[in-house]
C-alpha cells in the first residue's frame, strides 16, 4: 500500500461528509483488565517459559509463551501452541515487570496478555497483562458500529485563534486555528473520527482516529510505513510514530502534507497538515503545537 495514496484516502473520505484535557501519554489509555480487553485485537492465555531482550531497544521485550490458549480475536488466526509476544511501546514499566527478578517471578506462570495485531511482519505486540488466576474481564461479542455523522464541534476557545476541540466519538482532543469540523465514518471496515480545521491561510490541520480490527487500513499503512528502511521513526506521547511529509493533489490542487503516524492500545492516529506550497512556512509555526496538543481520553 502506498502513503500517497493511504493519506489521500483518509483526507478526502471525511471531506465528502457533510473541552476536555485528557491523558497524555499512551501507557495511560488502558487502566484496567477491562479498558485491555474492549481495546485489543487480542487475548492470549499461556505459560511464561522466557523472555528476551534485544541490545538495540533495551526496552522492549518479548515474552515466550507455550501451552497458548487464544480467549479472543477480533479477526481470526492460525491455531498454535506457542507463542513470541512483544511489548507495545505504551506498554508501561516493561523492564521493571518483566526483567532481572520480575521475569524470575513470571517464569513459569500462566500470564494473560492483551495486544494488537501487527501487519508488515510486526507481529502480536501486547499493552496489558495480568495472570491468570485474576478475574476475566468481558471480552467484546461485538464492537459498537457508528453511523456516518457530523456533529456541532464542541471547542473551547483559547483566545489566540485557537480552539481545543473534543472528537465526540473518537474519545480525543486537540488544539487547532480557525473553526472546526466534528465527523464520525461509520460506513468503512473500522469506524473513523476526525476533527478538521482550516486556517486563516487556507491551510488544513487533521486528525483521524480509526479503530484497530479486521480491515484497518490506517494500520496497515501505519506498519508498512514504519517499517521501511528509510522510515522517520520516533516516539511520541510514548508511542511509536513515524513522520511523512507528501505532495498529493486533490481536486483544488497540489498540495503538501506533513504528517504523523501513531498506533497506540485501541486503533491507529494520523495527524496532518495539508498546504499549499505558498503557505506551507506559516502551516510549519502551528504544527508542532497542533501535534503535541493531542490528547487522549
Amino acid at each position: 500500500m502506498r502513503l500517497l495514496s493511504s493519506t489521500a484516502l483518509v483526507f478526502l473520505m471525511f471531506s465528502q461528509i457533510a473541552s476536555a484535557q485528557g491523558k497524555n501519554d499512551c501507557s495511560t489509555i488502558v487502566t484496567s483488565a477491562q479498558d485491555a480487553a474492549n481495546k485489543a485485537d487480542w487475548v492470549i492465555e499461556g505459560t511464561v517459559s522466557s523472555m528476551l531482550r534485544m541490545a538495540p531497544s533495551p526496552n522492549r521485550i518479548s515474552v515466550f509463551v507455550e501451552n497458548a490458549k487464544i480467549l479472543y480475536e477480533a479477526e481470526r488466526s492460525t491455531r498454535f501452541s506457542t507463542a513470541e509476544l512483544e511489548t507495545d511501546s505504551c506498554f508501561p514499566n516493561a523492564t521493571a515487570t518483566l526483567w532481572g527478578p520480575a521475569a524470575t517471578k513470571l517464569t513459569g506462570k500462566r500470564v494473560r496478555f492483551f495486544g494488537s495485531r501487527g501487519t508488515s511482519g510486526r507481529g502480536r505486540r501486547f499493552f496489558f497483562m495480568q495472570t491468570a488466576d485474576q478475574a476475566m474481564p468481558s471480552l467484546p461479542a461485538t464492537h459498537k458500529t457508528y453511523g456516518d455523522k457530523e456533529y456541532p464541534a464542541k471547542a473551547k476557545t483559547l483566545g489566540d485563534g485557537w480552539s481545543r476541540i473534543r472528537s465526540t466519538d473518537g474519545n480525543y482532543s486537540i488544539e487547532m486555528p480557525g473553526t472546526a469540523t466534528d465527523i464520525t465514518r461509520g460506513s468503512g471496515r473500522q469506524p473513523g473520527f476526525m476533527l478538521r480545521g482550516t486556517d486563516r491561510y487556507g491551510s488544513t490541520f487533521i486528525v483521524v482516529f480509526e479503530r484497530s480490527g479486521a480491515g484497518s487500513q490506517m494500520a496497515e499503512t501505519f506498519d508498512a510505513t514504519i517499517s521501511k528502511p528509510d522510515a522517520k521513526v520516533m516516539t511520541f506521547k510514548g508511542a511509536d510514530a513515524v513522520s511523512t511529509l507528501e505532495k498529493m493533489r486533490v481536486d483544488s490542487g497540489a498540495k503538501i502534507a506533513h504528517g504523523l503516524w501513531l498506533r497506540v492500545p485501541g486503533g491507529t492516529y494520523m495527524l496532518g497538515v495539508v498546504t499549499d506550497k505558498e503557505h506551507e512556512t506559516e502551516a510549519l509555526k502551528s504544527k508542532d503545537r497542533f501535534f503535541n496538543s493531542l490528547t487522549f481520553e
